[in-house]
């Protein structure tokens, strides 16, 4: 029940149902109409007036490693996700995300960190989400907690 297009999702993500990314955008600020006939090319209304593209549609979207996007939120295009952050369900995501943010609303706001920002650059340096099989499987055991898990990178 996903709708995503035009978006990059890194590894180990958890992506809700209903999400919805990469939908495209409408000029809001001095087109008189934002009605797609008149500014481009695509005739997403069988027809378009337009002698050439004169708005930018379509902005990639990036999502990070290991990213919880809860069930039917909404995100913006051209948008980047950080490493790790957590979208609240039913979130329209407006702004970027840094990493390991959690943020909610309508629109989409801050509401904490996951973890410090030092334990934010250990877990980003350690790049876990690049490791192998053999490694996770070794390792799994440190994801529980997060006393363990930075224990274990450190040594």
């Amino acid at each position: 029940g996903c709708l995503i297009s035009n978006t990059s999702i890194g590894k180990f993500c958890s992506v809700g149902a209903g999400v919805k990314t990469g939908l495209g955008s409408h000029p809001v600020s001095d087109f008189i109409s934002t009605h797609p006939a008149f500014y481009s090319l695509r005739k997403q209304s069988g027809k378009t007036f337009a002698k050439k593209q004169h708005f930018q549609e379509q902005t990639r979207t990036l999502i990070g490693h290991d990213v919880w996007i809860g069930a039917n939120a909404v995100i913006l295009d051209g948008i980047t996700i950080g490493n790790g952050a957590v979208i609240a369900a039913g979130a329209v995501v407006t702004k970027q995300v840094a990493p390991f943010e959690i943020v909610g609303g309508i629109p989409a706001k801050h509401i904490r960190f996951r973890f410090s920002p030092d334990e934010i650059h250990q877990i980003e340096a350690s790049a876990w989400w690049h490791k192998d099989e053999d490694w996770l499987k070794a390792n799994a055991e440190s994801f529980l907690h997060s006393a363990d898990f930075f224990k274990n990178i450190q040594s």
